[in-house]
């Protein structure tokens, strides 16, 4: 029938609807052709002429008496009224046609009123429609019309904050779907479930559900905007945002192309300017704010427009232009934001209060502040989370400092709730994103105005969670494990020209997806960090450095040493990129090139390297002591070439992502039995040269290389070691650092393989090139090979941060194993080899490798 068609090809439908209504067809036939005609333009966004095609099928029903007609076209009436905001008059369309209906017809009727009833914010009232007509139309064992009435009662069911009973209704609609083989109205029950589970703040498994609703949508060829959508806002909400940006744009294309979605435009162009405005790139969220504005207010779309005028307002305030104006026009709107945008009222109420702050409006931020900081127990965590930050605001502007850090320490405490909830670590590292507006105003309090001992706390208190929380045991996980071997055997393939690059990414992609629908363990808590003992940690002879970048200010460095803990100010922070980049440039080359060019870029670095050294360190290096040095840099500073600077190269160096987590290596035990492992990846130009040998100092170790140097067998010989050496080409995934991976016989151990050891190496070396560096994400985060090894327990490392020559590193994983013989720990042992190094080459060698860790 047409008004059916009209909702699957709308084009197709007014063609054919034309065409009736420009012949002598009957009354009843014409009235079909009026409310296809209504549907189409209804789902266009032009409900005006919707409602008046409805009408007209209305009246020329009742003039040749087509009672059932009447009936039906009236309730396409009713929700075309509620979509124009015009509850009276749907709510009188819609009592007109069950007064025209029989009690089965009235079922049908009722679930369509409900649909209407929870656009206009209704959910209550919704929910006993559907679920009394489900109740009616199972009776009639009238399969389709009951899903119907269930999916919207379950959908009203999230609308009042009760997802449990939800999510049961959905099953039950995606069990009738099934049955009845409507693979497509499966799907969508299931995409709704996925927006549930998000609802409900289960991360993991609306990553999971939107996923395959994406995947199941692609297979029947059929992908709605509104999946995108969702997945989206999902991905944004699980600290992804880069990937979330994607998506978005992948919709907003979508939706462009969709001459018939004027609608669904707006309210994707709003999420897709909100993914962005989180990705960093406030000039796209503009445009796309804008548009969804000027395309909602051109149909009539009252709180449409509204919320996307919010998303403006954020979008212009993180490109710098905040004034009275856009704060009161903030304020303005939060209070105006109902009914099916409610949920986006707390980001409005904090965004106006933090502009009325900025533009010198007191009373409209406390007013803003207050509303916003009254949700901080209701709701989800993110959401309670934005709460206590409006609280912290709110006592910041109250002159309270000791309430606005105790605000900002229970959002993060609630945000630890969040990321333990997660299973997979790339969500964890990135979810602290999260945390970041909290981290960054009682840091900056206590930056400026706070003792050493309480920068170092807060410092520790948001840096590194990876760490600090609780990790999730290894399970075993076939799943994974086949995926994983998939994606070594496509490498492989990919090496002799027989594979796609898009079947590697379509693997990966799998993987990923998989990973993050595990689950993390709420029950667990963060480990609490005391100065106090970090005291007693570092004895009498250890000097622990923690380093902080204040954004667009200074490096703030505290020094824990002999009892006492002391602050000072370095170098400014935007001096340091460069600084960076040179002396990794300047070391890559020196290590890659014969003697002669190594000394001319060596001795050109010089005055490079203390600069880099002046403006992290400053009044630092004074500090410092004459025993081992721990360094805590920010994660974007982590691969720093320390072991370069002029104050460290003759000191005992490590480098360890928090004080927390050196601690707790610290304190690992080493195993009973002393196992080594040495294995030897691919490619290597020396052949395997540094594993064969070292296999003559360890007669017992397990020796992998050749072929024999597989991912499982190499897996097998890490677990539990007391030692391991691996010998490979690294190559690292600043795109994705979860696939950074070690080059074996078979093709790439990746991070996602070391997290299935369930007792990794006590203490491991690298000689890849750069396997110590990670992409920093998340508040203050590293994600990559030397990370997840750390996190699982392994206690020491050691990596480069640059590439380096094979036979180079030959020498030195020769030297540094002498050491570790004789009883040294590895930061020991790279001094002795950095000062031992002869030859320009074997200099920059070894000032490319950091010791991580405490053994």
């Amino acid at each position: 029938m047409l008004p059916s068609l009209a909702m699957e090809r709308p084009r197709e439908a007014r063609h054919h609807a034309r065409a009736v209504l420009s012949q002598q067809a009957t009354a009843l036939d014409r009235s079909y052709a009026l409310q296809t005609l209504g549907i189409v333009a209804r789902d266009s966004g032009d409900v005006g002429a919707a409602i008046q095609k409805f009408r007209q099928g209305i009246a020329l029903s009742k003039s040749a008496v087509l009672s059932a007609r009447i009936g039906d076209l009236a309730a396409s009436l009713g929700t075309a009224l509620a979509l124009a905001g015009r509850r009276r008059a749907m709510t009188e369309a819609f009592d007109e046609a069950l007064l025209r209906s029989t009690e089965l017809e009235s079922a049908r009727v009722l679930v369509r009123r409900g649909a209407a009833k929870m656009h206009l914010g209704d959910h209550v009232g919704a929910y006993e429609d559907c679920i009394f007509a489900a109740a009616v139309l199972a009776r009639a064992s009238d399969r389709r019309w009951e899903a119907n009435a269930r999916h919207n009662a379950g959908t009203a069911l999230m609308g009042m904050g009760r997802f449990q009973e939800a999510d049961e209704q959905l099953v039950r609609v995606q069990e009738l779907a099934q049955g009845q083989q409507e693979h497509f109205d499966a799907t969508v029950t299931l995409h709704v479930r996925g927006a549930c589970a998000y609802r409900m703040g289960d991360l993991p498994r609306a990553l999971e559900l939107l996923y395959d609703a994406r995947r199941r949508y692609d297979e029947l060829g059929v992908v709605p905007p509104e999946v995108v959508r969702d997945l989206a806002v999902v991905q944004l909400a699980a600290g992804l945002p880069d990937e979330a940006a994607q998506t978005a744009d992948e919709m907003v294309a979508m939706l462009r192309d969709a001459r018939d979605a004027a609608l669904r435009r707006a309210d994707g162009f709003i999420a897709a300017a909100t993914v962005h405005l989180a990705a960093g790139t406030p000039e796209r969220a503009v445009e796309l704010a804008r548009s969804a504005a000027r395309s909602s207010k051109r149909q009539g779309h009252v709180d449409v427009e509204r919320h996307a005028r919010v998303v403006l307002l954020r979008a212009q305030a993180a490109t710098g232009n905040v004034t009275k104006r856009h704060a009161r026009a903030a304020a303005e709107l939060a209070t105006e934001l109902k009914d099916r945008y409610s949920s986006e009222r707390l980001d409005a109420l904090v965004l106006a209060g933090r502009m009325a702050l900025d533009t010198g409006l007191p009373e409209v931020a406390e007013q803003n502040l207050s509303a916003a900081a009254a949700e901080r127990n209701r709701g989800s965590s993110l959401r309670r989370a934005t709460a206590w930050y409006a609280q912290a605001l709110r006592a910041r502007a109250d002159g309270d400092r000791t309430a606005m850090l105790r605000a900002c320490s229970r959002g993060l405490d609630v945000l630890d709730t969040h990321a333990l909830s997660l299973g997979a670590t790339e969500l964890r590292a990135r979810a602290t994103v999260h945390g970041s507006d909290l981290a960054i105003l009682a840091t900056r309090t206590v930056a400026f105005d706070g003792t050493a001992r309480e920068l170092l706390r807060w410092t520790e208190r948001w840096r590194s969670s990876l760490h600090a929380l609780p990790w999730p045991e290894a399970e075993h996980d076939p799943v994974l494990a086949a995926e994983l071997g998939r994606l070594r055997a496509a490498e492989n393939v990919l090496g002799t020209g027989g594979t796609d690059e898009t079947d590697r990414r379509r693997i990966e992609e799998r993987i990923r997806r998989h990973v993050h629908g595990r689950y993390g363990d709420t029950s667990r808590r963060r480990a609490r960090f005391e100065v106090p003992a970090l005291l007693d940690h570092l004895g009498d002879d250890r000097t622990l450095v923690s380093i902080v970048g204040v954004k667009g200010e200074r490096f703030h460095v505290v020094v824990a040493r002999r009892g006492r803990v002391q602050r000072m100010a370095a170098g400014h922070v935007g001096d340091i990129r460069s600084e960076v980049d040179y002396a990794r440039f300047a070391l890559r080359g020196a290590a890659l090139a014969n003697d002669a060019v190594a000394s001319a870029l060596l001795t050109a670095a010089e005055p490079g390297l203390a600069r880099l050294q002046e403006t992290l360190l400053g009044p630092a290096v004074r500090e410092l002591g004459d025993g081992p040095v721990v360094l805590v840099p920010p994660s974007t500073l982590q691969a720093v070439p320390w072991g370069a600077l002029p104050a460290l190269r003759d000191r005992d160096v490590t480098v360890a992502p928090s004080a927390a987590a050196w601690m707790r290596a610290r304190q690992s035990v080493q195993p009973e039995s002393e196992r080594v492992a040495l294995i030897a990846g691919s490619g290597l130009s020396t052949s395997a040269a540094e594993v064969d040998a070292l296999a003559g100092v360890y007669p017992d170790a397990t020796v992998l290389t050749g072929q024999d140097a597989s991912a499982e067998a190499t897996l097998g010989a890490l677990e539990g070691s007391w030692l391991a050496h691996i010998g490979a080409h690294c190559r690292y995934r600043g795109d994705n650092p979860m696939f950074s991976a070690l080059e074996l016989a078979d093709g790439p151990l990746t991070v996602y393989d070391f997290e299935r050891l369930r007792t990794p190496p006590y203490r491991m070396l690298l000689t890849a090139c750069e396997s110590g560096v990670g992409s920093p994400t998340g508040a203050d985060e590293l994600l990559g090979l030397t990370t997840s090894l750390s996190a699982l327990g392994t206690a020491g490392l050691m990596a480069s941060v640059v590439p380096v020559s094979d036979a180079g590193s030959v020498d030195v994983s020769l030297a540094v194993h002498e050491r570790l013989r004789a009883g040294d720990d590895l930061s020991t042992a790279l001094r002795a080899t950095r000062q031992q190094a002869t030859t320009p080459v074997a200099t920059a060698t070894a000032w490319s490798f950091l010791a991580l860790g405490a053994a």
